[in-house]
């Protein structure tokens, strides 16, 4: 199993968006030397829940501060670029950093009209363009030539420069949803699942798309709510604001921040959160891996509410602790397999 850390980029009244991205910076510095595989950026505009417009942008510095991590987009929003201008930048990002790109790509939410509207994109046409975006993307990085008719985009004959270091079969990642487990399966690309949703509704998805596979490999990130401290008391504590916050955005929960009710262990399951101590969360992680058989764990150890210094704790604890013993069960189940 492979682990990965996720920003959101959301943050509470009276922090400094420059002091949140320095610290996120910081954070992949610490992921990269403890050995975790990528560190994945959300995208976010204007107002609406995070403070990333640009993750590109920002993986391009991160990329010139850190030796080997992957760097991840989970997700560009898709609709927003001009397939081309995606293309050559995503390319040259691959190229800088010596092939560590992972383009995760989305279509948005669909609860975010609003956004859509500013960006003159009917909100209606998100999965669409999404899709023929990704077409487009494989011809610029598997033949750098792009020759395209579709309903948004035509082009025919363009050449793309820089060439990415990677095929677009490593450097493309789906975001799951209704239209995308069997395109990504066919493409031989990722596939990302996402923290909100049933379990039931993951596995799906992840069936749909190994069917979809056929031959090919694949690869199935998971993302989730991942915090551990030194005693599970400290990372109930540590993270009680973060859980406070997300309970009342993602579930509608006005939550009394008691940790030692059913509500709590409720809002736990239904963010797909895991919170406590080394012991626990190893349990934890093996059980979700063993159940949905994903090849990486989408860490998200800092949200809003929650300090730097913690979750680089967190980080520390998870690369001395929680990934070697998880490696160690896996490679001992493949032995035994």
């Amino acid at each position: 199993m492979h682990f990965s850390l996720f920003y959101n980029f959301d943050i509470l009244p009276g922090k400094a968006i420059s002091e949140l991205y320095q610290e996120i910076e910081e954070q992949a510095q610490a992921a990269d030397r403890f050995g975790f595989n990528a560190i994945w950026l959300a995208e976010h505009h204007f107002e609406i829940y995070g403070r990333m417009p640009a993750p590109l942008l920002h993986l391009a510095r991160i990329s010139a501060i850190t030796q080997q991590i992957g760097l991840g987009t989970a997700i560009v929003e898709a609709p927003y670029y001009h397939p081309l201008r995606l293309a050559e930048d995503s390319a040259l990002l691959d190229l800088l950093s010596h092939g560590r790109l992972r383009l995760g790509i989305g279509s948005g939410a669909g609860n975010k009209a609003s956004e859509f509207a500013r960006f003159n994109i009917p909100i209606e046409e998100k999965t669409s363009r999404t899709l023929e975006t990704v077409e487009i993307l494989r011809q610029a990085f598997d033949r750098g030539l792009v020759d395209f008719q579709g309903d948004y985009f035509h082009f025919q004959q363009i050449e793309i420069n820089p060439q990415p270091v990677q095929s677009a079969q490593d450097i493309i990642w789906l975001a799951a949803s209704n239209s995308t487990p069997e395109i990504a399966g066919k493409g031989g690309y990722g596939l990302l699942i996402p923290r909100v949703g049933s379990v039931d509704r993951h596995l799906h998805l992840i069936q749909r798309y190994r069917t979809a596979l056929a031959e090919k490999s694949g690869r199935i990130s998971q993302l989730r709510f991942v915090y551990v401290a030194e005693t599970e008391q400290d990372a109930y504590e540590q993270t009680r604001q973060t859980i406070t916050h997300y309970a009342r955005y993602d579930l509608d929960i006005a939550w009394d921040g008691r940790t030692d009710s059913k509500e709590y262990r409720e809002i736990l399951t239904r963010l797909n959160a895991v919170i406590g101590s080394p012991e626990q969360v190893v349990e934890q992680l093996s059980a979700w891996q063993q159940e949905a058989g994903f090849d990486e764990i989408m860490c998200q150890v800092y949200a809003a509410g929650m300090q730097h210094a913690d979750s680089l704790r967190c980080i520390e604890l998870l690369g001395q602790t929680a990934l070697p013993r998880l490696q160690t069960q896996a490679t001992a189940l493949t032995t035994r397999g």
